[in-house]
């Protein structure tokens, strides 16, 4: 790998660093209010045999992962634009898909990081919280997660021309897809046809996935979602890589 690449991975770690309290304490306010309503709400109710606050919790982990990993590379990019640092891209001695690389992996740290501190912070609140059952699949939960909505977060950065085009793509696209993946309900439940639309959402299968790794419990079967999330992993990629391209080569 490329030393370049690996400094500008640093470079954008160290920048999510300087902004502690919007990279760790808004999350884990967010699940803490989510868990407190939840818990209220829900008390006794089950999914399956999974306590329903615990099927909701997974599903806040996983979304924070998905929220983190995009919001990081979509916003830094959109403010190097604002401030004129995307020049330094333009002019930088990278392959062009060696900077969407390096900034999707520090999109993943920082999912991972969030997340770590997030269950360090809450997980004493979910009775029979324990280890996760399948551990390996839990880090490539993490990793595919990371790294696919990180990629998506670069493709996003690089096509939008302000913070009013990302809002409107965060509004229009991220949100229905994160309400519409099963983070506080199963999608069986959903009528049709928002129960087959749900299907092909990939926030859907990150979650579902992520889900199984810790619980056991998936809506759909784990290795359709892995295929899923690895598709789209290529389809991100390749949409960061034009957009990338059109960005920091056409200029």
């Amino acid at each position: 790998m490329s030393t370049n690449m690996w400094a500008l991975y640093a470079r954008e770690v160290k920048r999510f660093q300087k902004i502690w309290i919007d990279t760790v304490f808004n999350p884990i306010v967010s699940i803490g209010l989510y868990l407190g309503v939840f818990g209220i709400v829900t008390s006794g109710r089950e999914i399956g045999s999974l306590p329903y606050l615990t099927f909701v919790y997974t599903g806040l982990l996983a979304m924070l992962i998905v929220n983190s990993s995009f919001s990081n590379p979509s916003f830094a990019l959109v403010i190097a634009k604002n401030l004129g640092n995307i020049i330094d891209l333009q002019l930088a001695p990278i392959a062009v898909w060696r900077i969407g690389a390096a900034y999707a992996f520090a999109a993943l740290t920082r999912g991972v990081i969030t997340l770590f501190i997030a269950l360090v912070a809450t997980v004493w609140f979910i009775p029979g919280m324990g280890f996760p059952q399948h551990p390996f699949y839990f880090l490539l939960a993490l990793f595919l997660t990371g790294i696919e909505f990180g990629m998506l977060g670069v493709a996003f950065g690089f096509w939008a021309k302000n913070f009013e085009a990302l809002t409107l793509m965060t509004t229009f696209v991220m949100q229905p897809m994160i309400f519409l993946a099963g983070v506080f309900y199963p999608v069986a439940t959903l009528p049709q046809p928002w129960n087959t639309i749900s299907l092909f959402n990939p926030v859907h299968h990150n979650i579902n996935f992520f889900r199984y790794a810790i619980t056991g419990y998936a809506d759909v079967r784990p290795g359709i979602s892995v295929l899923i999330m690895l598709g789209f992993s290529v389809v991100f990629f390749i949409a960061m890589q034009i957009l990338a391209q059109r960005t920091i080569v056409a200029k």
